[in-house]
């Protein structure tokens, strides 16, 4: 396969983009806001000037273009169900951006974290393996499933929701509106609402009497030995652990994989705790276990790229 691919990954935020060569190798890359408040239009539009930009950067022919949209995605129509967070509802993006694109080129549209899971898939920690679950801590809990080499989708694209397993049904209240969600502790919120029930309950902390509290103060304190940011992080591996072993009892994964903001920066304080409750609560059928890993995919823009260079 010659050429480039470009993968664009839709934020709420920020739209990230970048040309990527069929081994996986980023040799351009932009980034721009998203301004979601503006309408999909708006945000389309700007999509199809950093793709066009890109483009005209590369004296490459395109041979694609893969999308990674946050949400409820409908692949085969390249239609975004729902996006709650940029205030989409049955937006046909596929079928916008190859009308306002000056080339004629495949467009794929996919929910980001599935894109993700592809990316890690060809390139990343998820080679050479057909089984595994990435996970991705940051404001919620993301994740996606790749079973006997193949995204996992379900009915209607919402499978392998790890953020809204209910692990706590008396816990405290999640932004979906239900109670003891996942994320409602793994997470960067649900790191900082776990520290604070750790703070009233009257363990010594550098971190006590703070008016705000950020992940990064609670990581910077857990690796100075603070008590309370440990526990803290002790009852993110606690948790991490329990999913994992949920997600093996229904897919039996290889690998677990961690990304996003959060699970990086934590990964090496949650890891052994996480794979001790895992071995603890995982089913003795599993026994070999499986492995826990840190992402290994350069850019979000990469797993949108893999869309295309998956054919």
């Amino acid at each position: 396969m010659n050429g480039i691919a470009i993968g664009v990954d839709v934020g709420a935020t920020k739209i990230a983009s970048a040309a990527v060569t069929p081994q996986g190798k980023v040799v351009a890359a932009r980034q721009t806001r998203t301004d979601a408040g503006q309408g999909p239009d708006a945000v389309i539009a700007r999509m199809v000037t950093e793709i066009e930009a890109l483009a005209s950067a590369r004296n490459e022919t395109v041979i694609g273009v893969g999308i990674g949209v946050p949400g409820l995605v409908n692949p085969g129509e390249g239609l975004v169900i729902r996006a709650v967070n940029m205030g989409w509802q049955e937006v046909p993006l596929r079928s916008q951006v190859q009308e306002r694109l000056g080339m004629r080129v495949p467009v794929y549209v996919e929910n980001d974290l599935r894109t993700a899971a592809r990316g890690e898939a060809m390139f990343g920690a998820g080679r050479g393996v057909k089984d595994f679950v990435l996970m991705t801590l940051g404001s919620g809990l993301g994740s996606a499933a790749m079973v006997d080499g193949r995204v996992v989708h379900g009915a209607r694209f919402f499978a392998s929701e790890a953020g809204h397993l209910a692990l706590d049904v008396n816990g405290r209240r999640c932004k979906c509106g239900l109670k003891g969600c996942a994320e409602t502790v793994l997470s960067g919120p649900g790191l900082i609402a776990e520290t604070r029930e750790i703070l009233r309950a009257g363990i010594a902390s550098t971190l006590q009497d703070r008016d705000t509290l950020t992940p990064q103060d609670i990581l910077y304190a857990a690796r100075q030995e603070d008590a309370a940011a440990l526990a803290a992080m002790d009852k993110l591996g606690e948790w991490l652990g329990i999913v994992m072993a949920t997600a093996s009892a229904w897919l039996n994964p290889a690998r677990f994989i961690i990304g996003g903001g959060l699970g990086l920066a934590a990964f090496d304080l949650i890891a052994r705790r996480a794979l001790a409750e895992y071995g603890v609560r995982a089913l003795a059928a599993s026994e070999d276990g499986a492995e826990l890993v840190r992402s290994q995919v350069e850019s979000s823009a990469v797993g949108a790229a893999a869309l295309v260079l998956a054919g």
